[in-house]
């Protein structure tokens, strides 16, 4: 099946992009460690989103973004959940260049889907 047979099964809702900046995203385990927390969204040139991580670092320091698709995360409460892509594969994909990246507005309304809890 593919991700975005996946993404349509979670049952997107409309969520405003202004309040998915700074969330939270878990890794997909019962204990849910925290993978990284949402930079931005970006438009792809297809017209889909991108879910802009900012991974690892130290209050800040270190840290570097990466983009997955949105249809790759699922709500879960408060929080984003890592879903098709694992946390080795989020950390080996490419640096993304958040200043070169067409920014989805705040306002804007995206879907995403729901995911129920990992325990």
């Amino acid at each position: 099946m593919r991700s975005t047979e996946r993404a349509a099964r979670r049952f997107p809702q409309p969520v405003r992009v202004g309040d998915l900046i700074d969330r939270k995203v878990l890794e997909p385990r019962e204990n849910q460690p925290v993978l990284g927390r949402v930079a931005a969204l970006s438009r792809r040139p297809d017209g889909g989103a991108d879910v802009v991580i900012r991974l690892g670092g130290w209050l800040g320091f270190g840290a570097h973004d990466v983009a997955v698709p949105v249809e790759a995360v699922g709500l879960l409460g408060e929080h984003l959940a890592l879903l098709d892509v694992t946390p080795e594969q989020a950390r080996a994909l490419p640096r993304f260049d958040l200043a070169a990246a067409p920014i989805i507005a705040p306002d804007e309304v995206i879907r995403v889907g729901l995911v129920k809890p990992f325990h």
